[in-house]
């Protein structure tokens, strides 16, 4: 008949160990709260503001889906291309800005807007 093995016996944690542990674990925890926090904060320098200077409208009458993985979520019918001319004095320079339908029609030229940055010129 085969002998059952003997357990391992494994010896108690010590009070240094113990608190080393504790600080280490506090540590860890806290440099990934830092990150959270530092990640949650808003980029700052990406906005701009200006003032409108012309509204276009250029009709292209299509159909939006938004997908999920695989599953449709919806449709949006969308009337065409809505983009308002913004001249930005601090980067002397004039952007086109495409904003949806309610925005378009809200502004009027010499409005101020505030917008993101165009993604190629973000840092």
């Amino acid at each position: 008949m085969p002998t059952k093995p003997t357990p391992l016996v494994v010896p108690t944690t010590g009070r240094r160990e113990a608190i080393i542990a504790i600080v280490l674990g506090l540590v860890v925890l806290a440099f990934i709260f830092y990150g959270v926090m530092h990640m949650a904060a808003p980029v700052q320098g990406n906005k701009l503001t200006g003032v409108v200077l012309e509204k276009s409208f250029t009709p292209q009458k299509e159909q939006q889906v938004s997908f999920n993985g695989r599953k449709i979520e919806g449709t949006k019918e969308v009337d065409g291309e809505y983009i308002l001319k913004v001249r930005v004095e601090s980067q002397n320079r004039v952007y086109e800005v495409p904003v949806e339908k309610p925005l378009y029609e809200s502004k009027q030229v010499g409005d101020s807007i505030t917008f993101l940055r165009p993604p190629s010129e973000q840092h």
